[in-house]
């Protein structure tokens, strides 16, 4: 029995074949960076997000780092919620401003807006939305008009949400900017890394690209800022390009998965999925699952794994707060966001890959219903 991977890339035989073309069609010309092929998965994927402008860079985190530094955030501080990955506050304090994380709801691990709201200081430059799984917050509208009122940037960190969309809106272009990761585990990668910023905003279109090649102004060809090095390859954009033009098909595939994975748990008193808005397309980066006690999820993760060859992920834990890094520099301790400290040590987040097919679905479904029975 072969053993359920918990992410992979979807890259079809027909797209690799694309990808290998094209490839060796770069390479023979010598024009491996700023050619055509970032200019094109530029352009699609801002058409896709319904933004004037995508820009690409080399990660998701540097996506981030450049709106901020756009923004202005040094010495100040920069609302997010708990349950994230910790690049979404390094960003931060690359841009050089102060991280101060909110607590979260635990029916969605989406943002608590109340409790954001109360952390709100006369230090506060703006916020990041974290899309954690691809899910949007049903609190959307409530939180852009606070940030409306009280003058504060709302920018999306949209690593998981690539595909995720609200009526006709879609993720990166529903606040003042979006970044998106394209890791080899996200929904849609650039061949292992890479990253995007999207906006309907210009000076911030022109700045990433200023600070992806050092700080130049291409119009004149001098640095006028410090700068970093973030470009995406040719080769990169190839693989990210038809990684766009399979989007859809990608959240697709990956909706039927959850839907499957919602019917078959609904059953289970001991278990909980996240709570969804009705219509919302979801990329589901991740499946989170929420373990009832008595269940307990280090047990749950490592019988799934033995017992029947199933990984699994969480969805993160331990919360940023909680990492040695940052109980090392903020002096954070247990207790301090206790929602959150609650709820992710009991999510363990289930295999959800495009390449699953409906038999390794129903043995992930067999394989909960017995340890959470």
């Amino acid at each position: 029995m072969s053993r359920i991977q918990v992410a992979k890339p979807y890259v079809p035989a027909e797209d690799v074949d694309t990808i290998l073309r094209e490839a060796r069609t770069v390479l023979e010309s010598g024009m491996l960076m700023q050619g055509t092929w970032v200019k094109r998965f530029e352009e699609e994927f801002a058409a896709y997000c319904g933004t004037r402008f995508a820009r690409a860079v080399s990660s998701g985190t540097a996506a981030l780092h450049g709106i901020l530094d756009y923004y202005g955030v040094r010495d100040r501080e920069v609302l997010l919620p708990v349950n994230t990955f910790l690049a979404s506050g390094n960003a931060v304090l690359f841009a050089g401003g102060t991280p101060v994380f909110a607590d979260v709801d635990p029916e969605t691990l989406l943002v608590d807006v109340s409790d954001l709201e109360r952390r709100i200081t006369a230090k506060t430059a703006g916020v990041i939305l974290v899309h954690v799984a691809g899910l949007i917050t049903q609190e959307l509208d409530r939180l852009r008009a606070l940030c409306r009122a009280r003058g504060l940037f709302l920018i999306e960190d949209a690593a998981h949400a690539a595909g995720s969309g609200r009526g006709s809106e879609r993720a990166g272009g529903l606040v003042d900017a979006g970044a998106f990761s394209l890791l080899a585990t996200k929904v849609i990668t650039a061949g292992g890394e890479g990253g995007v910023v999207t906006t309907n905003d210009e000076k911030l279109a022109h700045r990433i690209v200023s600070l992806r090649f050092h700080g130049e102004d291409h119009t004149r060809g001098i640095q006028d800022r410090i700068g970093y090095s973030w470009r995406m390859t040719e080769l990169q954009a190839i693989v990210g390009t038809t990684q766009v033009r399979r989007l859809d098909e990608i959240v697709g595939r990956r909706m039927q998965i959850a839907a499957s994975y919602d019917r078959a748990f609904a059953a289970l008193p001991r278990v909980r999925a996240l709570r969804t808005a009705e219509g919302d397309r979801i990329a589901y980066y991740k499946y989170p699952l929420r373990l009832l006690p008595p269940l307990e999820r280090r047990a749950v993760q490592q019988r799934l794994d033995k017992e029947f060859d199933v990984q699994t992920g969480t969805s993160y834990w331990p919360p940023c707060h909680l990492q040695p890094a940052y109980r090392q520099a903020f002096g954070y301790r247990e207790g301090d966001y206790p929602v959150a400290e609650k709820a992710l040590d009991q999510t363990i987040a289930l295999p959800m890959h495009c390449w699953l097919t409906d038999d390794e679905i129903r043995r992930v479904v067999h394989a909960v219903s017995t340890v959470c029975a």
